[in-house]
C-alpha cells in the first residue's frame, strides 16, 4: 500500500470491500486502500482492515438494521484515523441497501467531512427483485449522503450485470463492472499523461459536485475514438439522470499510439452527446505496458443540483430562502407594490406604506 498517496480507497460494508479488493488487483501495486465492516470475516490478512463498532457488535455484523450500523460506526469511526494521514482525496465503494453498507457509508463520509477530506462515493443500489424495503433502505439513505459527500455516484445492480444470467457471473460481472471503473478513475489520478487531472484539480473539481453518473469503454481498432463514442452514448449507466448535465469530466487512456486526433474526436463526441454548454475537463494517460494498442476512456457526467444554488449556478430544484421572495404572490408588479401599483404611493417618512411591512423591511417568510 502506498501510504505517501493523496488519495484513500475505502470500502465499505462485504460488498464494498470485495469492490475496493477489485480495484487493487486491476491496478497493481501502489494503491492506497482499506476496508472497513461490522462484520469480523471480511478483513483478510493481507489487507488493511477496520472492525466497526467491535465493542458493540463483537464483529458479528449490524444484521441489517441501518441505525446499529450507524451507531457501531459512531463507536469506533476514529479507528479509520490512522489511514487518513495526508490525504486529501478519499474515495469510497460501497452498497446500499444492508445496515452497513447504508449505515457506516453515511456515517464514514460525515467522519471524513470533519477531517476536511472531500470524498467521492461509488454506491450501488439493490437489485429490483431484491424487494422493497432494501430498495426504501437505500433511498432513504442516498439524500443523506450526498449531502455530506463531495460527488456521488449511484448505481443500479440492475444495470451493472447487463445481461448476464447466472447469479454468479451477474455478481462477479457487478463487482468487476465497477472495480474497472473506480480502477480507470484512480489512474486518471496517479498515473497521469501529457493531460494532467491531479488530486488537487480532482478535489476543485467535485467540490460540491452532488450527484453523477459514469461509465467506461475499452476499443481496439483503426476506428476505436469513433467506436469508443458510440458505446458510450449508449450505455445504460449514462442513460437516465436526475438532473442536467453541468459538468463533464472525460479521461482517454491509451498506449503510445495516442494520437491528437483521437483525443479531439472523442472530446467533441462526449460534449455533443451530453452538453456542449457545460463545463469541459479532459485528462489522459499514457501507460503503454497496460493499454498497448487499446484505448479505454472513463466519462463522469455531474448533475445540477441543489447543491449549485448556494454558489449561484442554475439548473437546481431546490430554490434558496433568499431567493424565495422574489417569487412571493404578494409582491407583484415591477415595484412590488401588488394592487396599489397604478396609483399615487402613500409615502410617510420615505417609506411606501402601500407595499407590505415584510417586504419593505427585506424580511423574509417561510411558507
Amino acid at each position: 500500500m502506498n501510504e505517501k498517496s493523496p488519495m484513500l480507497l475505502l470500502g465499505i460494508g462485504g460488498a464494498g470491500s470485495a469492490v475496493a479488493r477489485g480495484v487493487n488487483r486491476a491496478f497493481g501495486e501502489g494503491l492506497r486502500f482499506a476496508t472497513a465492516d461490522t462484520d469480523a470475516s471480511t478483513g483478510q490478512d493481507d489487507i488493511p482492515f477496520y472492525l466497526l463498532g467491535g465493542d458493540r457488535l463483537s464483529g458479528r455484523g449490524a444484521g441489517g438494521d441501518i441505525v446499529t450500523a450507524r451507531l457501531a460506526t459512531e463507536d469506533s469511526i476514529a479507528v479509520i484515523d490512522e489511514s487518513l494521514e495526508g490525504v486529501r482525496l478519499a474515495v469510497i465503494v460501497t452498497c446500499l441497501g444492508g445496515g452497513t453498507g447504508c449505515g457506516a457509508t453515511l456515517e464514514t463520509v460525515r467522519h471524513l467531512k470533519t477531517r476536511g477530506i472531500p470524498s467521492v462515493v461509488f454506491a450501488t443500489t439493490p437489485f429490483t427483485f431484491e424487494g422493497e424495503t432494501r430498495q426504501q433502505n437505500a433511498r432513504g439513505v442516498m439524500s443523506l449522503i450526498e449531502e455530506e459527500a463531495s460527488a456521488t455516484f449511484f448505481i443500479p445492480l440492475d444495470k451493472l450485470v447487463a445481461d448476464a444470467d447466472v447469479m454468479e457471473d451477474a455478481m462477479r460481472r457487478a463487482v468487476d463492472t465497477l472495480a474497472s471503473g473506480v480502477t480507470l478513475f484512480w489512474r486518471l489520478v496517479e498515473k497521469p499523461g501529457y493531460i494532467k487531472l491531479d488530486t488537487e484539480r480532482i478535489r476543485h473539481l467535485v467540490s460540491r459536485a452532488g450527484r453523477a453518473r459514469f461509465a467506461t469503454v475499452t476499443v481496439q481498432g483503426p476506428n476505436r475514438a469513433p467506436d469508443a463514442v458510440d458505446a458510450l452514448t449508449r450505455a445504460p449507466l449514462l442513460a437516465e439522470g436526475s438532473g442536467e448535465v453541468r459538468a463533464i469530466l472525460c479521461g482517454v487512456l491509451a498506449g503510445e499510439d495516442l494520437r491528437l486526433s483521437e483525443i479531439g474526436k472523442i472530446a467533441d463526441g462526449i460534449r455533443t452527446a451530453f452538453g456542449d454548454q457545460c463545463v469541459f475537463d479532459l485528462a489522459t494517460v499514457n501507460d503503454e505496458q497496460t493499454f498497448s494498442g487499446r484505448l479505454s476512456v472513463v466519462v463522469m457526467l455531474f448533475e445540477a443540483t441543489g447543491k449549485d444554488e448556494s454558489s449561484g449556478k442554475t439548473g437546481s430544484a431546490i430554490t434558496p430562502k433568499k431567493q424565495r421572495k422574489a417569487r412571493n404572490p404578494l409582491a407583484q408588479g415591477p415595484q412590488g407594490r401588488g394592487r396599489f401599483n397604478n396609483s399615487e404611493p402613500t409615502v410617510w417618512n420615505g417609506e411606501d406604506l402601500d407595499v407590505p411591512t415584510f417586504i419593505r423591511r427585506n424580511i423574509n417568510l417561510d411558507f
